[in-house]
């Protein structure tokens, strides 16, 4: 009993479980009902609770219930919790009621290290997670502060962990003392340490004999390395590399044990890593299961191992995250089911996420008169694979439809096809009185073709018409009213190695776009844009959820002749980049008759770095994001207009809400601009229906 272990005989006397009222039935009597009264928020208990509607009563599933029921409390940091059972009669059966009364939170006041000579408090404490209560209190496994007695034993294990990373193989860290004062709820925890003396390695060796392993080259991939110190830390990710390279051979279910030689003289240790391969595996069958709405064709083009093939670690794992990054799925479980010596089945385990939305609506307006719209979208059209979206808006004012199409895998090949058709006619209000029109239509095409495993590249065509009219008697800049058509080859080259479509938590997303206008039309230009983000979760090294993003967007257009307004680059928002302004509004610009006029830049760049956790108090398909946002922009072209010459920057920071809703992916921004400067558009929230960038 942990709770025993570790708390004084007071709590465990004040815990109170009040026996059943009355005389308990005996005999194989049903429950009829069951019941915790008293709290909020009963569902988990219920679920948690060994006794459901229609089980055969008993005292001992009433004493484990009961058990259950204060363990998930100590869990949430409340000691001394009273749960009183009552058991009614109902004809042949009885009802089941637990009447609960929280006891009080109890909090960690203090952390005290005795021993620790060479490794200071600080960094034992940080790796904790019952540790003094900090500014971010609220976020688990950061501020600490709650009582968690449960995960005592590990947090021994946390320190000893600090201090085997450090070199430290002898180390002992006793049994945590967990003392509470109830006058103040407060606890303190001691841990005693006898460190030990620091090991450096002697020599790193690799021992077995594998058919087409090339030790030499993996010797010199180990993370362990001769005259440094000894890291656990390093030991595991060489155990992880050799699995893997052994595994890439066929041996499934090979073993790699470490031995170690201390010389106690010396502080040095001797590491090998014997190699047990045990037979070479072939792939018997790959069974799917889970898919009520995807074709099984369409989730076997993303696995790598066939019935046949010889067993293949990387190819495994390339599988897992191929199928998650189609984001047709919430969750993708790939593994090996053994059958024999030689032998397993590939059983692919998937949760399909939600991939399509259909929204519509009727209503009327004051400026836009009757209003008509409705969309739908898929990214998986009947679980084939193909992705396809259809919007429509009428009004008095505006009619607008665009219809898009995807195959990504044209008849299972590697190549890929896809073209979207759009118009867009707006009328827009002049300082209050007189309408003028826009029209925007066009459309594009592009054939692709996957490289390699996570590179792909397309090319293809594009051609825009933008029509302004009715605007020559009422505007005074009709530079910026210019119709215009463009005719451009466009392509672009993507490479993605992240583990899931929706939240990675691994990997590198990059892709290049190039958009060469002057085939023909009005505008002649050079437009490329670059995006990068790479993402890192800690999940394995802090045991918590949070990951870690950097994302860059540069963008660079020559300009051959003219590049229309339209076509520039503006900055401002979450979907162009630096929250905390409005959309676009980030932008060089000249003053003409007291207007501002906005005129993009051919160059710009933004940087943000992000840090995210989950929410799972809420939903387990939300997640709080911190982040910091830096860009910048110019314009080289307008050289004529009075604009500013050099790059314009601006900085932001704030926090953002993204949910996976039915809807779709939405993000809620609040933002916080740093930089602003007089006449700056900002923007402290913005609601957005989130791209994968």
């Amino acid at each position: 009993m942990m709770l025993k272990r570790f708390l004084p005989a007071l709590i465990v006397a004040g815990i109170q479980m009040v026996s059943a009222r009355g005389t308990l039935p005996a005999g194989n009597v049903p429950v009829t009902s069951v019941e915790i009264v008293g709290i909020d928020d009963t569902d988990k208990l219920m679920e948690l609770i060994p006794l459901k509607r229609g089980d055969i009563y008993s005292r001992e599933r009433v004493e484990r219930a009961k058990e259950k029921i204060i363990k998930s409390l100590e869990k949430q940091g409340y000691y001394g919790s009273a749960v009183e059972v009552k058991v009614e009669p109902v004809n042949d059966s009885v009802a089941v009621s637990f009447d609960v009364n929280k006891g009080e939170k109890i909090k960690i006041g203090k952390v005290t290290f005795v021993g620790n000579e060479h490794i200071s408090a600080f960094e034992l404490e940080k790796t904790l997670v019952n540790k003094e209560g900090g500014i971010l209190g609220f976020i688990p496994f950061f501020g600490g502060g709650k009582a968690m007695p449960e995960q005592l034993p590990y947090d021994q294990l946390r320190i000893r962990e600090v201090y085997l990373e450090n070199g430290y193989l002898d180390v002992m860290v006793g049994e945590p003392l967990m003392k509470v004062d109830f006058s103040s709820n407060e606890a303190e925890v001691t841990y005693t340490i006898r460190e030990g003396e620091q090991y450096s390695v002697s020599s790193v060796n690799i021992n077995g004999n594998v058919p087409g392993l090339d030790t030499e080259n993996l010797h010199e991939e180990l993370h362990l390395k001769e005259g440094k110190l000894f890291d656990i830390r390093k030991l595991r990710q060489d155990i992880k590399e050799i699995h893997a390279k052994v595994g890439d051979l066929g041996y499934a279910f090979a073993q790699i044990k470490p031995s170690f030689k201390k010389d106690v003289k010396s502080h040095t240790v001797a590491v090998r890593y014997n190699i047990d391969a045990a037979k070479k595996v072939y792939i018997n069958d790959v069974i799917i299961s889970g898919n009520k709405k995807t074709m099984d064709y369409v989730i076997r083009r993303y696995i790598y191992l066939a019935p046949g093939d010889l067993f293949s670690y990387t190819d495994l794992q390339d599988t897992r995250k191929e199928l998650q990054r189609t984001g047709y799925f919430d969750k993708v479980v790939v593994k090996p089911q053994r059958i024999s010596e030689d032998r397993i089945n590939i059983v692919v385990e998937v949760e399909e996420a939600q991939t399509g939305s259909i929204s519509g609506g009727v209503g009327y307006g004051s400026y836009d008169g009757f209003m008509i719209s409705g969309s739908i979208s898929d990214r998986n059209l009947l679980g084939t694979g193909l992705a396809g979206s259809l919007s429509l808006d009428f009004s008095g004012k505006s009619h607008n439809y665009a219809l898009s199409f995807s195959n990504p895998r044209v008849l299972d090949s590697l190549f890929s096809l896809s073209f979207g058709i759009y118009n867009q006619e707006d009328q827009y209000e002049y300082e209050g009185s007189d309408d003028y029109t826009v029209e925007r239509s066009g459309g594009w095409f592009s054939f692709g073709r996957k490289i390699d495993r996570s590179m792909h590249a397309t090319i293809g065509y594009s051609y825009s018409d933008v029509r302004y009219s009715d605007y020559e008697d009422i505007v005074d800049h009709p530079e910026t009213y210019e119709s215009y058509k463009k005719s451009s080859i466009i392509s672009s080259f993507t490479f993605d190695n992240t583990d899931d479509y929706y939240t990675p938590r691994s990997g590198i997303y990059s892709k290049i776009k190039l958009d060469y206008a002057g085939l023909g039309g009005d505008a002649d230009f050079l437009k490329s844009e670059l995006k990068f983000a790479t993402y890192y979760g800690l999940q394995e090294t802090i045991d918590y959820d949070l990951i870690l993003r950097y994302k860059m967007r540069a963008g660079y257009i020559n300009d051959d002749g003219y590049t229309p307004l339209a076509e520039m680059f503006y900055l401002g928002g979450a979907r162009k980049g630096i929250r905390g302004f409005a959309p676009g509004s980030i932008s060089p610009f000249y003053i003409s008759k007291g207007d501002k006029i906005r005129v993009g830049g051919d160059q710009m760049f933004v940087n943000s770095i992000e840090a995210s956790v989950p929410l799972n108090m809420v939903t387990s398909n939300m997640r709080l994001t911190g982040f910091v946002d830096y860009g910048a922009i110019k314009n080289t072209v307008y050289r004529s207009k009075d604009i500013q010459k050099g790059w314009i920057d601006r900085y932001s920071t704030g926090a953002q809400i993204e949910w996976r809703s039915p809807f779709g992916p939405i993000n809620l921004v609040f933002a916080y601009p740093l930089n602003d400067k007089k006449n700056d558009d900002t923007s402290v929230f913005e609601f957005t229906m989130a791209n994968k960038f």
